[in-house]
């Protein structure tokens, strides 16, 4: 039931039976969470160590929590109809309107602007990953992200076309796109990341906290590039020393999934140092200096041995053929077939 009340302040305000909160204004206020949600999965997928929410992570549902509480405020002036009273000499502005549409804009504002940000951060975890994996892995097979650098740049043009839409809808009303085909969109892409997120493997398969220290282990381990701190020669020795040991003695190079905290551990020596002795000593990173080592025991095994060359890259250490073929050729400059021949006519 309805009733019209009259108030002096020029406006008649028609107040009716308390309404439900229409859960479709709902939608905006939960696009803020898809940036921390994207940006927590990408923290979570490409760091080496267990991710651990802490309170401070709370900060991620503030634009949420304002947005919806702007919506709310909306909602609630909605269900009152400020209309001028026809009877007043001069009525005054209607600002309930515009605090309705200032909460809208807000809203749309606040997802730009909080939605750009989390992009910002999801393309520089990327990057980082993209440079620090050849510090960390010996093999790249299943961690190439590529696919998730291109998902996010066509989350933006979907983002950017419902923000374009949702400004139409409140003001213009000219882009006439059936309400069915917006849906389709959004299955789309929402399946599309599903199914992607399910297919990735994990790229750190034993998460786990960080190294705790030893007598060459500092307090934090890292698998980001290594910051350069001072190391003396006979320290620097030492620590060449156990890799060299690492892989004439023990060949851990074979292992097929070898990273740099597995031979930190097998060596006793941080993450950090083995890193910078790689490359400050040798001038390389650590996915070069084992396919070095490989490729050096794959020439061996192709000269002495009868093995095929899929059984010599599988000893080596490689999971494939193409990838065995193609680090072969970068460091010597021929195919291992090729080799072989070559090896066999001397």
């Amino acid at each position: 039931v309805n009733m019209l009340v009259s108030i002096p302040t020029g406006y008649s305000i028609a107040v009716g039976a308390p309404l439900p909160f229409q859960l479709e204004s709902l939608q905006t206020p939960l696009l803020m969470l898809l940036g921390p949600a994207l940006y927590m999965y990408c923290l979570a997928l490409v760091s080496p160590n267990a991710l651990t929410l802490r309170r401070k992570d709370l900060v991620h549902l503030a634009p949420f929590v304002a947005a919806l509480l702007a919506t709310i405020l909306g909602q609630t002036l909605s269900l009152y109809d400020f209309s001028p009273d026809t009877q007043s000499p001069s009525p005054p502005i209607n600002w309930a309107t515009y605090v309705i549409i200032g909460s809208l804009l807000g809203v749309i504002l606040g997802f730009l602007v909080v939605t750009s940000i989390y992009v910002i951060k999801i393309i520089r975890l990327l990057s980082q990953y993209r440079r620090g994996k050849f510090d960390y892995f010996s093999s790249l097979e299943g961690r190439n992200l590529s696919w998730f650098e291109w998902f996010i740049g066509l989350l933006v043009v979907v983002w950017t076309f419902y923000t374009a839409l949702l400004i139409d809808d409140i003001f213009f009303r000219v882009l006439l796109i059936p309400e069915h085909a917006q849906k389709v969109i959004e299955l789309a892409w929402v399946m599309s990341l599903s199914f992607m997120v399910l297919w990735q493997a994990a790229i750190y398969p034993q998460q786990q906290p960080a190294l705790t220290a030893t007598e060459d282990k500092p307090e934090q381990g890292t698998a980001q590039k290594y910051q350069r701190s001072a190391m003396d020669e006979e320290r620097r020795n030492r620590i060449i020393g156990k890799i060299e040991r690492a892989m004439t003695r023990d060949k851990i190079y074979r292992r097929p999934n070898l990273t740099l905290r597995a031979l930190s551990d097998h060596t006793t020596v941080s993450e950090n140092h083995v890193s910078q002795a790689l490359n400050e000593h040798l001038g390389k990173n650590f996915y070069e200096f084992i396919n070095h080592w490989r490729i050096k025991d794959a020439m061996q095994l192709l000269q002495e041995t009868e093995l095929s060359v899929i059984q010599v890259g599988d000893e080596v250490g490689f999971n494939s053929r193409s990838t065995f073929n193609a680090a072969f050729k970068k460091e010597t400059g021929v195919t291992p077939s090729e080799f072989r021949v070559t090896a066999q006519e001397a």
